[in-house]
């Protein structure tokens, strides 16, 4: 794979203009696609002329952004995209019609699209990350940027024979990233930590964002110690998963570290001292993808593997539970569950065999 100096990016939000402004500045030309529907920060950005970018990126870019899907796919053989993954099914079938066999998806962050689509869409390859390099907030077209992640986790769905070049090619469209290339899809599905962060967050306080309107600092004032030793609870299932199938994950607090070269000790202490954590508001209403993607498209496929491998899954399923029965929403149907995962109808054994880690090579460990 040659390294890209064009690049497409489907998502006109926060990490999508954050990641546009981002390779723009590293000498990157970009086309960022806005759904037809969802032009809120597009017009905006268009209306000011330009992006402005503040906090841990400053700066002006001039964005070429379009709703074609056709310019999308002809400007570029590499696609990101940043949809949240309640939208990303969408997205899919509005490329259907065209030959995708020569393109590299990638997207940020993926939580298990390649094992969503329609068998009959064919990429050169799907890439999948846990997280999005950035912790960002767009208003009135000006892009707030609190954080930059030094490190995150990546893999490939077709992730046999792939040489040096391609690795590199991957790693120069992540500025200032070092990306951290994981077995599976579902390992890096497994280290997407929001899914411990974000519902229970949301949850705990569910009384203060109603009655606030969001009035409050979500990490600094609503990650308290009872909160984080639901957290955890969350967690031990995430790992457990992860270590029946012989994956060494890092704990919630070792991956936010790793993503912002801390050191913290505890949940509690992280959300009271990490700049790019404490500063972050509250969502006004539960109408926000800390519930409706991380629990349907995060926990659920949790819940399901945890299941399948025999792993007591009480604690991720009382969140999914608590999140229905706040919302309405029946989030264990509708989720990313093992049927839609087309992992239903797989033994535990036959499980284990597909996502457990290859015997380490002198090339794979070079790439960690």
């Amino acid at each position: 794979m040659k390294f890209q100096q064009y690049v497409s990016i489907i998502g006109a939000g926060p990490a999508g203009f954050a990641l546009a402004a981002d390779l723009l500045s590293h000498g990157k030309n970009v086309l960022l696609y806005s759904h037809p529907t969802h032009l809120r920060h597009a017009n905006s950005v268009r209306e000011k002329g330009c992006l402005q970018a503040c906090g841990v990126m400053e700066g002006f870019a001039d964005i070429p952004i379009t709703t074609d899907m056709a310019e999308v796919v002809a400007f570029s053989q590499v696609i990101f995209v940043t949809v949240p993954s309640t939208g990303q099914e969408t997205i899919l079938q509005e490329m259907q019609d065209y030959d995708l066999s020569q393109h590299i998806l990638i997207a940020v962050p993926g939580n298990l699209l390649s094992l969503v689509k329609d068998a009959s869409m064919k990429f050169a390859n799907i890439l999948e990350t846990n997280l999005s390099p950035y912790s960002c907030r767009m208003d009135e077209g000006q892009l707030l940027v609190l954080g930059r992640k030094k490190r995150i986790s990546i893999a490939a769905l077709n992730n046999t024979n792939l040489d040096p070049d391609f690795y590199d090619a991957i790693q120069d469209l992540f500025p200032g990233v070092r990306l951290r290339w994981c077995s599976s899809i579902v390992e890096v599905c497994l280290s997407n930590i929001n899914g411990v962060f974000h519902p229970l967050m949301m949850l705990m306080n569910a009384g203060r964002i109603e009655n606030t309107n969001g009035d409050f600092l979500l990490y600094h004032d609503g990650l308290t110690p009872s909160v984080a030793k639901a957290m955890l609870g969350v967690d031990k299932v995430r790992m457990d998963i992860g270590a029946a199938l012989g994956l060494c994950l890092q704990s919630t607090i070792e991956v936010s570290n790793e993503c912002y070269d801390q050191s913290f000790t505890s949940l509690v202490t992280l959300a009271q001292h990490s700049p790019p954590h404490n500063r972050l508001k509250a969502p006004s209403d539960f109408g926000n993808r800390n519930i409706s993607e991380d629990v349907p498209d995060l926990l659920v496929p949790w819940c399901g593997l945890a299941e399948l491998l025999g792993i007591d899954a009480s604690p991720i399923a009382a969140v999914v539970v608590l999140a229905e029965m706040t919302t309405g929403e029946r989030f264990m149907e509708t989720g990313r569950t093992m049927r839609r995962l087309q992992l239903d109808t797989i033994s535990r054994r036959e499980l284990v065999a597909r996502y457990s880690p290859p015997a380490p090579t002198t090339q794979y460990e070079s790439r960690l």
